[in-house]
């Protein structure tokens, strides 16, 4: 039978997963982060009367003990599904990572009965869920069904790290030694903000905190009317990254000229205030977290790229690493990302990819030790 090995990151903003069956070749796989809870009769009326043919991940919906579940694209498309950002990752994480596994059986013709080497990143604050989750994925992978389809994998190795954990393992330079130096890791997501503190190759703290972009976002939505999350999304970051207030212009609905310039110039001071409150929110709660005397701060998530200037400045004092090489090596493998400003979204699932890759463990056995790919 075949082994198919991959690596789910539950992002708020999207679902990644690099995955790999054999001879071994990285491929990454992206869906969107909706989940949605959708009666049978529906998700067969779907399949029914959809007209042309999507990827698997496009169309992913599962059914597993008596429910059934729309996930990524479809849940948002045509089930209105939203992020649910109330709830907490490990929530919808088994959904994702049946959905996720179908989609990988369906685009390369994975046999039943193949093995899983399953590796799943956790906010510290979710990560004494880790062995529930294990025992959970393990049965309903050996019985669920994709698309209508039956599936029936044999999970023989479970991963779960921290977030953060993937790029502790991959991200620091082969000379560095863990057990001599004291380290932070910050991942700064969409939903949560994590950190780990790691001393002389043990980890001493962690903590999550619901302080994510999100929090930006609500506040620029709170300020304006009629705006639509995603677009929003996307204009916040690009105005940032171009130094310009342009991206805001094309939300704006009005046609009456007087009226859209005030349309826009309330978006402009939304998201000048929302991105100062938001990072002052972010600053100090990080310098209550990071002790002074770290040697080196570990930075990852795609909120860390938005405010790196002021990241830099904060961490002065020690220090501070990027993962530029991580980024580097994902960028040269999947140039597809870069456009997208992938690439440092994906460290961590790529960091903890390569170690799962690593692995010659008992059956099952879970790896929760920072730090182990460095000793």
């Amino acid at each position: 039978m075949s082994l198919l090995r991959v690596v789910i990151d539950l992002g708020s903003s999207s679902s990644r997963g690099f995955y790999t069956l054999e001879p071994f070749h990285p491929m990454l796989m992206l869906m969107e982060p909706e989940v949605a809870t959708v009666p049978l009769g529906s998700l067969e009326a779907y399949e029914r009367n959809k007209m042309g043919e999507s990827n698997p991940e496009d169309s992913a919906w599962i059914e597993y003990e008596q429910k059934c579940f729309a996930v990524g694209f479809l849940a948002k498309k045509r089930f209105n599904a939203d992020k649910q950002l109330q709830k907490r990752k490990f929530e919808l994480a088994l959904a994702k990572a049946l959905a996720i596994v179908g989609a990988i059986a369906d685009k390369h013709n994975l046999e039943n009965g193949s093995s899983v080497h399953l590796g799943i990143l956790l906010p510290w604050g979710e990560f004494e869920d880790r062995e529930l989750f294990q025992n959970l994925v393990k049965t309903a992978l050996s019985d669920y069904k994709f698309k209508g389809s039956s599936k029936a994998f044999s999970l023989e190795l479970f991963i779960c790290l921290p977030e953060g954990g993937g790029i502790l393992s991959r991200g620091r330079g082969a000379s560095s030694n863990i057990k001599e130096q004291a380290i932070a890791v910050v991942m700064l997501g969409y939903r949560d903000i994590s950190i780990l503190l790691i001393e002389r190759g043990e980890m001493r703290k962690g903590k999550t905190e619901p302080l994510g972009f999100s929090k930006m976002v609500e506040s620029v939505m709170n300020q304006t009317s009629g705006l639509n999350v995603d677009r929003l999304i996307w204009a916040i970051c690009k105005t940032k990254k171009n130094s310009s207030y342009k991206a805001l212009s094309e939300l704006a609905s009005s046609v009456e000229p007087a009226y859209r310039e005030h349309e826009i110039s309330r978006m402009r001071n939304a998201v000048a205030n929302s991105r100062q409150e938001y990072w002052m929110m972010l600053s100090n709660w990080l310098k209550l977290q990071i002790p002074r005397n770290v040697d080196e701060v570990i930075i990852g998530g795609g909120t860390a790229h938005y405010f790196q200037s002021q990241l830099n400045s904060l961490f002065s004092f020690s220090n501070v690493n990027w993962c530029e090489n991580l980024e580097a090596q994902i960028v040269n493998s999947f140039p597809q990302v870069s456009s997208k400003s992938l690439n440092y979204r994906l460290t961590d699932a790529y960091g903890l990819f390569f170690f799962l890759c690593s692995q010659r463990m008992s059956l099952n056995k879970e790896v929760v030790r920072a730090g182990g790919a460095n000793e």
